[in-house]
C-alpha cells in the first residue's frame, strides 16, 4: 500500500505550462480556503523536517495548515482539503544515448470530490480526480532526475538534490504563491518579470547569490566537480554582490531581520529561470527566462543589471 501511494504522488500529471510558478484552476482557491492544506513528507517529527515545518506554518496564510506523512495523503482527503507534495513529469528521449528527463516541482492540489478514504474497500486515490492548482518549479540535479521516486524515501531537505530549496526558500515561494493565490489570476511566471521600484533598492544594497551558480551541470552526468571562475561570471558586473552556499542563504533569509535580495537560478530539463526575490516579503522582484537548459552565463548577470535601471 505504501509503494502504491508513492507511486501516485510520483506520477504527477503533466503540464501544459512551462513556468516556475504556475497557477490554474483558480477556482478551487475559494473551497481551499475552507479546509486544511496537507503538506507531505516522509517524517513531519523528524530533526531534518523541523526547519521546514516551521518554515511551512508561518509562511501558508491561504488555509489552516498541517504537515503529515506521505502514507497519509490518502486518509486526509475531503472535499476542501488540499495537499502540497512533490510532483514529478518524466520523459524518455527516443535516443539510446540520452538519459530519462525529469521535471520536478512543488505541487498544490485538491480533487473533485469523487473520491471517500475506506481502509476496508482498499481503494486507492485515482489520479484523475486530481485537480492541480499551482506547481513551484524544483531544480532537480542529475540523480534526482533518473531516480525521482528515491525523492520520496529521503527527508524533506532532499539531502542536496534541490538547488533551490531549504526552509528559507520555501518560506519565501511560500510567501509569493499565497500573494498569487489571494489575487486569484491564472499566470504563468515565464513571463519576465522587472520591479523597477524593488531594482532600484536592490543595485543600491548586495544582491545575495548562491555558489552553485558556478557548477558547470553536465545533462548527462552526476559530476558537479567542474566550476566556471567567479571572474568568468562576475566579469564587468557593478552591482554589489556576496556569494554564499545555499545552507547560508538559508539561514540568512530564516535569520536575518531586515530584508536583502538574493538570486536563485533554476535549470530545468528544457529551459532555466534566473529569479531575485526580497527575503522579507518573498516577492519575485526579476524573473528572466530562457527556453533553453543552459548553466548560469555572465549574460544573466548583465541583463539584470540592465534591468536595474541604476548602478553603482
Amino acid at each position: 500500500m505504501k509503494k502504491l501511494i508513492l507511486l501516485l504522488l510520483v506520477l504527477g500529471l503533466p503540464l501544459a505550462s512551462l513556468s516556475q510558478i504556475t497557477l490554474t484552476n483558480t477556482a478551487e482557491i475559494a473551497k481551499i480556503k475552507q479546509g486544511t492544506t496537507y503538506f507531505a513528507m516522509k517524517d513531519p517529527g523528524s530533526p531534518a523536517a523541523a526547519g521546514y515545518v516551521a518554515a511551512i506554518k508561518k509562511a501558508w496564510s491561504l488555509s489552516k495548515v498541517e504537515c503529515i506523512k506521505y502514507t497519509e495523503v490518502e486518509k486526509n482527503i475531503a472535499p476542501n482539503n488540499s495537499f502540497v507534495t512533490l510532483g514529478a513529469n518524466m520523459t524518455t528521449s527516443n535516443s539510446t544515448l540520452a538519459s530519462t528527463e525529469t521535471r520536478m516541482y512543488l505541487e498544490l492540489w485538491t480533487t473533485n470530490g469523487k473520491f471517500t478514504y475506506d481502509p476496508k474497500k482498499r481503494r486507492h486515490f485515482n489520479q484523475a480526480d486530481k485537480i492541480v492548482v499551482a506547481t513551484v518549479e524544483l531544480f532537480a540535479d542529475y540523480y534526482a532526475q533518473n531516480n525521482p521516486s528515491a525523492m520520496y524515501k529521503m527527508e524533506y531537505d532532499a539531502t542536496g538534490h534541490f538547488k533551490n530549496w531549504g526552509a528559507g526558500v520555501l518560506s519565501n515561494y511560500l510567501q509569493q504563491l499565497c500573494t498569487l493565490l489571494e489575487k486569484g489570476n491564472e499566470c504563468t511566471a515565464k513571463t519576465e518579470i522587472a520591479n523597477p521600484v524593488e531594482l532600484q533598492k536592490m543595485a543600491s544594497t548586495t544582491l545575495f547569490i548562491p555558489d552553485y551558480v558556478l557548477t558547470k551541470f553536465s545533462k548527462n552526468s552526476d559530476d558537479e566537480s567542474k566550476k566556471y571562475s567567479e571572474k568568468e561570471i562576475f566579469t564587468d558586473l557593478t552591482l554589489s554582490y556576496k556569494i554564499l552556499n545555499l545552507a547560508e542563504l538559508n539561514e540568512k533569509i530564516t535569520n536575518s531581520t531586515a530584508p536583502f535580495y538574493y538570486l536563485l537560478f533554476v535549470k530545468t530539463p528544457t529551459e532555466k529561470f534566473v529569479t531575485v526575490t526580497q527575503s522579507q516579503t518573498g516577492e519575485i522582484i526579476y524573473l528572466a527566462h530562457t527556453a533553453s537548459a543552459t548553466n548560469f552565463k555572465s549574460a544573466d548577470l548583465k541583463e539584470l543589471q540592465k534591468g536595474s535601471a541604476v548602478k553603482k
